[in-house]
């Protein structure tokens, strides 16, 4: 992970949480590609993300008291759901 942090340019393919933790060490803002639906390229099949935080698969439960499957992004700002996966992880974003 730590070698692939040093290239120059880095395209990690969703669900790739070794490509998310080496664009995260390198500080690299990746390429990520979309996952095929019913067997076929998504259109475009490959997005820049907008933010160096990796994906985390497992979002938070937020306490005790919290209902389990509470969206992150209306409890903290700053989190919204990964790019490349629908409903399914979280991560941080430099922007509203």
């Amino acid at each position: 992970m730590y070698l692939l942090s040093l290239t120059d340019n880095i395209v990690t393919s969703a669900r790739s949480t070794f490509g998310y933790v080496a664009h995260s060490l390198g500080g690299l803002k990746p390429w990520l590609l979309y996952q095929p639906k019913d067997f076929k390229a998504p259109d475009p099949p490959c997005i820049r993300s907008t933010s160096i935080d990796p994906c985390h698969l497992t979002p938070p439960s937020h306490g005790c008291d919290a209902d389990w499957g509470t969206y992150s992004g209306k409890v903290v700002p700053f989190v919204r759901e990964c790019e490349d996966r629908e409903h399914d992880g979280i991560k941080l974003f430099d922007e509203l």
